[in-house]
C-alpha cells in the first residue's frame, strides 16, 4: 500500500476500516466476486453504506479501501487482470478486477516480471506531456515524475541493499521506508525527467543482476521483517512484484485522472 495512506490508516476510521477489510471471512467474499469477473471492492459496499455513510464524501478513505483490498488480494496470491472494472451499488465508480484464483509463480517468473518492468511503466508513461509530468490531479499520489523517482530509488536505496543484507547477514534486519518523505525530501518534482528514467533503468538492472545469481539456498534465507516477520528471499522478491503491480495501478489512474476522468 502506498505511504500516502500510512496516516489515515492510523486514525481511528482507517482502523475500523481495516477490520472491516482484512478478515479470513472477508477474503472468501473477493474470491468469489474475482471468480465472477467482478471488482472485489464490491463486498464491502452494503457494509459501507450501512455503517460508515462518511465515507461516500471522503475520497481518501475511498481509495484506502481499494488499496487495502488490493493488500489483501496479493497477500492471497491473486494478480490484477484489470484496473478499472465498473462497481455496482454505489460509494465506488470503479474497482480493480482480480484473477479468479491465486497464482503461484516460480522465482525465475517473479524475475521476468521485475524485468518488464521499466517498459511497462516507459510505454505508459510515454502518452505524458511534458507540461504533465510534474501534474498531480487530486485523488492520485504521485505525479509521473514523482513515479519515476520513487522507483528509481527504491530500487537502488531500498530494494538492493535488503537483497544484500540477506546474502551478507543471518536473519538480516530489513526495514519500510517512507517513500513519501522521499519525494519530498529529494525533491522528486523538480528532477530531470531522463535521468529518472535513466535511473529507474540501470537501478533495476542492478537489482536483476544480483537474484539472477541467487540459487535455491540463497533464495531460501531468512530475514526479518520490521523485527515481526521472518521472511524468505523468494518471498521478498513477491514483495517486490506486488509494489511494482501497485504502481502500474496508480500509474494507470494517474493517467485516467490527467484525461479528466473521475478516479
Amino acid at each position: 500500500m502506498h505511504n500516502r495512506f500510512d496516516q489515515f490508516r492510523l486514525t481511528a476510521l482507517g482502523q475500523q476500516l481495516e477490520v472491516l477489510i482484512d478478515s479470513p471471512q472477508r477474503y472468501t467474499e473477493y474470491a468469489a466476486l474475482s471468480r465472477a469477473d467482478i471488482p472485489a471492492v464490491t463486498a464491502i459496499v452494503h457494509d459501507l453504506q450501512a455503517r460508515f455513510p462518511e465515507v461516500d464524501s471522503d475520497q481518501t478513505a475511498r481509495q484506502f479501501c481499494g488499496a487495502m483490498v488490493g493488500d489483501v488480494m496479493r497477500r492471497h496470491g491473486h494478480e490484477l487482470l484489470r484496473p478499472r472494472g465498473r462497481v455496482p451499488g454505489g460509494y465506488f465508480s470503479y474497482g480493480a478486477v482480480w484473477s479468479p484464483v491465486p497464482l503461484q509463480r516460480s522465482f525465475a517468473e517473479l524475475l521476468q516480471q521485475l524485468a518488464a518492468m521499466p517498459q511497462q511503466v516507459l510505454q505508459r508513461l510515454a502518452t505524458v506531456s511534458p507540461g504533465q509530468r510534474t501534474q498531480r490531479p487530486a485523488g492520485t499520489a504521485f505525479s509521473a515524475l514523482e513515479h519515476l523517482c520513487h522507483l528509481r530509488d527504491l530500487d537502488r536505496d531500498a530494494f538492493l541493499p535488503r537483497v544484500q543484507a540477506m546474502l551478507q547477514q543471518q536473519q538480516a534486519a530489513l526495514h519500510g521506508v517512507n517513500g513519501s518523505a522521499w519525494a519530498q525530501k529529494r525533491d522528486y518534482q523538480a528532477q530531470d525527467w531522463q535521468q529518472a528514467v535513466d535511473g529507474f533503468t540501470a537501478a533495476r538492472q542492478a537489482l536483476l543482476a544480483l537474484l539472477q545469481g541467487c540459487d535455491q539456498a540463497a533464495q531460501a534465507r531468512i530475514a526479518v521483517w520490521e523485527g515481526k516477520r521472518r521472511l524468505t528471499l523468494t518471498e521478498l522478491v513477491v514483495d517486490m512484484a506486488a509494489h511494482d503491480a501497485t504502481h502500474l495501478l496508480e500509474i494507470d489512474e494517474l493517467l485516467a485522472a490527467l484525461a479528466g476522468e473521475e478516479v
